[in-house]
């Protein structure tokens, strides 16, 4: 089975069931989703709500990104003041307004996992660095947050997490890693990419934010 990975989503829900919608083959295609999927979009709560029944149906497989986890953490009274006031009001009142319940995604954002992997792609959020902490969710180096120098490895690696300039996925040899946050928020553009379960590049795919989600 292909893998298709899709970037940075951030509440565009209608941008993400766009692209689906266009390009993923769902008997075929193992969709894997790279973390952060709410925030700065105007759709959150829509967004989680379609992905897991995406994780239902599909077996589908979501990331947990550092997005996720300031909302986490501030649920259960870590910190992270600053995600409510900068994101979490208008999250909450997305909540609201769905009449949906929090909660009860903040147990299913706790639950996803920090990395999907086989015996040749490695793909995370932000990807592996050369801390040996790497897989502590709250290091500053580790795969939810990682802005330095990623370790390159014998697997090809893919990541979101920095968004790039390209409406496209980029491909960095020094590292042996595709980045493919290409912007959802800032209405630039939502990418996928999709590799065989060997790591060779089949395809890419990208597609406008729509102005509903921004």
């Amino acid at each position: 089975m292909n893998i298709f990975i899709v970037g940075d989503i951030h509440g565009c829900y209608y941008t993400f069931k766009n692209l689906l919608q266009k390009y993923w083959d769902d008997k075929n295609d193992l969709l894997i989703q790279v973390g952060d999927l709410i925030d700065r979009g105007n759709f959150s709560a829509q967004t989680i709500k379609f992905s897991r029944d995406l994780e239902f149906k599909h077996n589908a497989v979501f990331l947990k990104g550092n997005h996720e986890l300031m909302a986490i953490n501030y649920f259960d009274g870590k910190g992270f003041e600053k995600w409510y006031n900068k994101y979490g009001k208008s999250v909450l009142w997305q909540y609201q307004l769905e009449e949906l319940d929090f909660e009860n995604d903040i147990k299913w954002l706790r639950q996803l996992p920090i990395k999907w992997e086989n015996d040749s792609v490695f793909i995370s959020h932000a990807g592996i660095s050369y801390s040996e902490n790497y897989l502590d969710e709250n290091n500053k180096e580790g795969l939810l947050w990682n802005k330095s120098a990623i370790k390159k490895t014998n697997k090809i690696q893919v990541i979101g997490h920095t968004p790039h300039e390209n409406k496209k996925p980029i491909f960095l040899p020094e590292f042996n890693t595709w980045n493919i946050d290409t912007g959802a928020y800032l209405g630039k553009f939502l990418s996928a990419l999709k590799l065989d379960e060997k790591g060779n590049f089949i395809d890419f795919y990208s597609v406008p934010t729509s102005l509903k989600d921004i």
